[in-house]
């Protein structure tokens, strides 16, 4: 009994020896291996470690400074770490780490140096982490603009997996993303690490995005989700997915629209700028597209927003003036289509006080749905076919031009628009959020002026027809649009009928 009580003490006095031995040993291997995968400077706090009855390793505060620069965050830095593995695989070569949880646990990527390569020649690891947990970890992009922000990601949930050396891991994360905020799910492979340049690492992936709140950005709401893959390296990500937001809506009229997009974008992950390769978006019935470049948090930081938007081939007046205008239903029904750069200024004020638009646009089989516009409409082509008995209010319009819309009012300097019998040229401006109408023109008609009219009128104007006819036409009048998009006034301008030669 005392023999092998003597035999337990002695063991336990040799292992004890062995790890006091070894832990300066291993403490330095482990630097030294860090130092040349990563290509860092590396700093380790405490190591403990135990052998038996299998390895376990704990440490606190690794930093590692990427290529020895302090004038930047550290590019990784751990608070604590814990290292499990089987005794035979861990003194195997490579050596297979069965866990390895990290807490409190840091990425700042650096910026891509000149000269950078994807086929940098990396050294080899010589470990093969075959599980890493490293949840509510923070990771940093620094941008290659040094006036930028960094881009920050906060991760609840990481698991990486690994099958081998020199090859990718894969991973399974889940994040907030901070604007808009909502949940993103996200499972690919990354790797394996780019030891030269950290930014030329590749990753590939697919992601769900849920529950994004847009109404964060000032003057538009609605709840968005997102499905899509990434492929490239974490300095260029080409995405391709599809947004659906069932009630997206400009606050200034606060109608819920069901808008859906299919894209395909190139995204900086240093900094979140994105370039659009276009984008193909539905917005109820209505389908057109929009390219350009979005700086990341261009809409909240002051930056302006340079893009281009046009119709394909089903579009519909009356699903972009729902979405624009307050009243219950929209002023008028039809197709539509346009072509038209888009300019987002900086400003506190809503996106629809702050946009810019200038481009062409044309309408196809218009009809107003307030009855006493429609009327007013099927009555200027009733009399401009020489018809003023007609009262058939079934009458459709087709409007052609080009607008530039800038703080709230929409400039049309060459507004023309047509219905059987005339042909109407106009400039003026449309406010937005009122609804006011201010057009000058000339409409040429079919009739003369004494056609247009019946009874006594239609005898005492024809000795006035003479006046007004001219350039083929049987009269062509100068006239005034005002009052409102729910109760126009057209008026016969008198002013300028008398100055004319």
């Amino acid at each position: 009994m005392y023999s092998a009580a003597g035999v337990f003490l002695l063991l336990a006095a040799v292992v004890t020896f062995l790890i006091v031995r070894f832990q300066p040993i291993a403490r330095q291997y482990v630097l030294s291996a860090l130092r040349e995968r990563y290509k860092s400077d590396a700093e380790l706090g405490n190591l403990q470690i135990s052998l038996f009855p299998t390895v376990k390793a704990t440490g606190e505060n690794l930093v590692l400074r990427f290529a020895g620069r302090r004038d930047m965050p550290p590019m990784i830095r751990i608070s604590r770490f814990t290292v499990e593995a089987r005794f035979i695989g861990f003194f195997r070569n490579p050596k297979r780490i069965r866990l390895l949880r990290l807490e409190g646990l840091q990425i700042h990527l650096p910026p891509r140096s000149t000269g950078g390569s994807h086929l940098s020649g990396n050294p080899k690891f010589p470990f093969v982490l075959e599980n890493v947990v490293a949840d509510n970890m923070r990771l940093e992009t620094m941008p290659k603009d040094p006036d930028k922000d960094p881009l920050v990601f906060d991760l609840h949930q990481l698991r990486l997996h690994s099958v081998g050396i020199g090859q990718a891991m894969t991973f399974q994360a889940k994040l907030t993303n901070p604007k808009p905020p909502g949940l993103i799910d996200t499972q690919g492979t990354f790797g394996p690490w780019n030891a030269d340049e950290p930014t030329d690492s590749p990753v590939a992936g697919r992601y769900t995005f849920r529950n994004a709140d847009l109404s964060v950005f000032k003057g538009i709401s609605g709840i968005l989700s997102s499905d899509g893959q990434y492929k490239g390296h974490l300095d260029t990500i080409e995405v391709t997915g599809t947004t659906d937001t069932p009630d997206f809506s400009l606050k200034v009229a606060d109608h819920p629209m069901p808008l859906h997009t299919e894209f395909k974008a190139t995204v900086d992950g240093t900094d979140g700028d994105t370039i659009l390769h276009p984008v193909k978006a539905r917005l109820g019935q209505s389908e057109f597209e929009v390219s350009g470049a979005i700086d990341r948090g261009a809409l909240e930081k002051h930056k302006t927003i340079l893009l281009e938007a046009k119709t394909t081939t089903h579009a519909y007046i009356q699903d972009f003036l729902k979405l624009a205008v307050k009243s219950s239903k929209p002023p008028m029904t039809g197709g539509t289509g346009f072509d038209t750069k888009v300019k987002i200024p900086p400003g506190e004020s809503d996106v629809v006080d702050r946009i810019e638009l200038d481009g062409n646009f044309s309408l196809q089989g218009v009809k107003f749905t307030s009855e006493d516009v429609q009327q007013k409409i099927a009555n200027l082509s009733h009399r401009a076919q020489g018809e003023p008995k007609n009262t058939d209010p079934n009458v459709a319009a087709d409007f052609t031009g080009r607008f530039h819309l800038r703080r709230g009012s929409l400039s049309l300097p060459d507004l023309r628009f047509q219905v059987p019998g005339a042909h109407v040229a106009l400039a003026g401006k449309y406010a937005l959020r009122s609804g006011e109408l201010d057009f000058r023109g000339t409409a040429k008609v079919d009739a003369t002026i004494s056609e247009m009219t019946t009874g006594v009128k239609h005898v005492l104007l024809k000795a006035v027809d003479p006046w007004f006819k001219r350039d083929g036409a049987g009269a062509v009048l100068p006239i005034n649009i005002t009052g409102t998009r729910g109760d126009p006034s057209f008026k016969l301008d008198i002013g300028r009928v008398i100055k004319r030669d």
